[in-house]
């Protein structure tokens, strides 16, 4: 995992939530070094372009979820549920956890033109399903999963439920005990909520119990 100074990480969140606010495009160099309180050619020494420092804004938020995945691959001690749900909690504490980043996302993916930034998303979408792939088809091969199992619809169920949770978080909060909740038990209380269901989910697919 590549480490980052304290300058370069600085940079990074104040670049992340500024594409997140006003858009890739309409982000300036300029903006972000202001923001950072550095000049530009720092910036450029550092990351050469505002496209790659978008692009090292994925690499540093992706690359934890790459050593993550792998070391549950790598764990002989969970059983294959458990690693399913070991990866479900991951990112779900991930993606709810990094909103600027997942606003990137999820704009730069509806960007109708084509993009180095579009392509990296969907490359990165790969590398994560690459990486969840061996946890089901090892457990297929030893009989614990079901075989009629579509892999990439439940990475896109995963991934999907938690973006869709995001902005809906005012919409579920309809109940007097959620009412009176302050904004970091909600948050935990929703965490748990769409873990509990993911997991109901994943088991009734992969196992075909409830």
């Amino acid at each position: 995992m590549e480490d980052y100074s304290e300058k370069q990480l600085s940079i990074l969140k104040v670049a992340e939530r500024l594409f997140a606010d006003q858009g890739f495009h309409g982000t300036s160099v300029r903006d972000i070094a202001q923001e950072a309180d550095v000049n530009i050619a720092m910036i450029s020494y550092y990351f050469g372009s505002k496209e790659k420092l978008l692009e090292t804004i994925f690499r540093y938020r992706m690359e934890a979820s790459r050593k993550f995945i792998n070391e549950l691959l790598e764990n002989d001690t969970l059983e294959p549920l458990e690693k399913i749900n070991s990866l479900i909690d991951r990112f779900i504490k991930k993606m709810m956890g990094e909103q600027y980043f997942q606003c990137i996302m999820s704009r730069e993916q509806l960007n109708s033109q084509h993009s180095p930034i579009r392509d990296l998303i969907w490359q990165l979408k790969g590398e994560m399903l690459g990486l969840m792939r061996p946890i089901v088809t090892q457990a297929q091969a030893a009989g614990t999963f079901y075989k009629d199992v579509d892999i990439e619809m439940l990475m896109t169920t995963l991934f999907g439920t938690i973006h869709q949770l995001m902005p809906a978080q005012h919409i579920l909060r309809n109940s007097e005990a959620t009412r009176s909740m302050n904004d970091d038990e909600y948050r935990e209380y929703l965490k748990n909520r769409v873990s509990t269901h993911l997991k109901k989910l994943f088991k009734a697919i992969l196992t075909h119990e409830f």
